[in-house]
């Protein structure tokens, strides 16, 4: 679905669509000016529409996978997108932590282990626990868990090198302190922070999102801080003229970077949840940096939104999904979906991908938006039935 505001947002500009997709049943192909069905690793093809088409820039949303053959495309045809190499220090988490280790920016520190490396107890000494397990290169909070002892590592360390593109995890220090994701767009070595964002996470050992508040109740001095280490951050990873998400937490001793998408965010943030509450329409402006020109992100609005994800019994089966347009017509609503279906079982929340649905409101208020947030999920979640109910 957010790619879809993306091919929205292009018609909106006047732009025309070129959308390519593995998925000959993608929900964009209906709404693209030209549609192709190419396969993720189909360089040569890709290439070939961009030519044919006389494609002019290249944009993707929240998606990780498309960005090595975009860095390869731009740097063959000469669009504005991130070079190859930034693209893997951004997609490599401990080749991000390096960049950041030389260029003092206070972040996570963590070890990487390669798939034929044995992990011993005295080489995370000098971390210390608990500590995060994550791929060294997967995304959406697949694989990742919280470690509190060393006896625990062999329940998770399987499932992780599973999510790693070459079997090799990170394994870093765990950050005491709440955490945000900032959205920005950067446009010729300038950044703007367009939203800061609340997250909330299920328990441990999973890190999985279940929901984001706009705007993040920080205090102006710690916005000073998080401004100054976001900017930081995103100039030593080399991230310009392209769209941000930087994952943080706030600590006694300041801001600590966890990771950056070198992309916007997933989970509806800048498309759905970022425009509601600010009025910038964030992939409108992606797709102006894209094309060289300057994006508008001039906020429109001051308002608060919220995104609740539906947390449902594991292991039920989904008998009927009951009508819900009511609640998709709520005035306070800006979107609501139920994305599993009838002969589903429901899943474990072990990454953002297992969510079986959502709801997200507006209003003038942190308070507001949280109850009226939990009230509509709460009556969202009555119409999925389950076995038993």
């Amino acid at each position: 679905m957010n790619q879809l505001t993306l091919i929205k947002a292009a018609k909106e500009l006047g732009t025309t669509s070129v959308v390519i997709d593995p998925n000959p049943a993608a929900p964009g192909r209906k709404m693209a000016d030209f549609f192709y069905c190419v396969a993720a690793d189909d360089y040569r093809e890709t290439k070939k529409i961009a030519i044919k088409n006389k494609v002019h820039g290249i944009v993707t949303g929240q998606m990780e996978q498309p960005l090595k053959i975009m860095a390869r495309l731009a740097a063959d045809l000469g669009f504005i997108f991130h070079s190859p190499e930034v693209v893997e220090r951004c997609r490599n988490k401990y080749l991000m932590k390096k960049v950041f280790q030389n260029n003092n920016v206070a972040s996570a520190r963590g070890k990487l282990f390669r798939a034929d490396e044995v992990i011993r107890s005295e080489s995370l000494n000098e971390l210390g626990f608990p500590l995060i397990l994550k791929p060294s290169d997967s995304y959406s909070s697949r694989g990742v868990f919280k470690i509190n002892t060393f006896a625990e590592l062999s329940n998770f360390i399987d499932r992780t090198r599973a999510f790693s593109s070459d079997n090799s995890v990170v394994l870093e220090e765990f950050i005491e302190g709440p955490e945000y994701s900032i959205e920005a767009i950067t446009y010729e070595g300038k950044t703007t922070i367009v939203q800061y964002t609340e997250k909330i996470i299920t328990p441990f050992p999973n890190t999985v999102e279940i929901g984001h508040i706009q705007p993040a109740l920080i205090g102006h001095n710690q916005k000073r801080q998080v401004d100054s280490i976001v900017k930081m951050a995103l100039k030593a990873l080399g991230i310009n003229n392209s769209a941000s998400h930087t994952e943080l937490k706030l600590t006694s001793k300041g801001p600590v970077i966890i990771e950056i998408g070198a992309r916007l965010g997933g989970d509806f943030i800048p498309s759905y949840l970022t425009l509601a509450s600010t009025g910038v329409d964030m992939d409108k402006a992606a797709i102006q940096v894209a094309l060289g020109q300057e994006p508008d992100l001039k906020k429109k609005c001051s308002r608060h939104s919220y995104i609740k994800y539906l947390e449902l019994e594991e292991g039920r089966l989904v008998t009927e999904i009951r009508d819900y347009s009511d609640i998709s017509n709520h005035p306070e609503v800006v979107i609501a979906h139920v994305f599993v279906q009838p002969d589903d079982v429901i899943a474990g929340l072990t990454d953002s991908a297992k969510r079986p649905g959502c709801v997200m409101v507006h209003g003038g208020s942190n308070k507001e938006v949280r109850k009226r947030g939990e009230k509509l999920a709460g009556l969202l979640k009555s119409r999925i039935v389950l076995n038993g109910d």
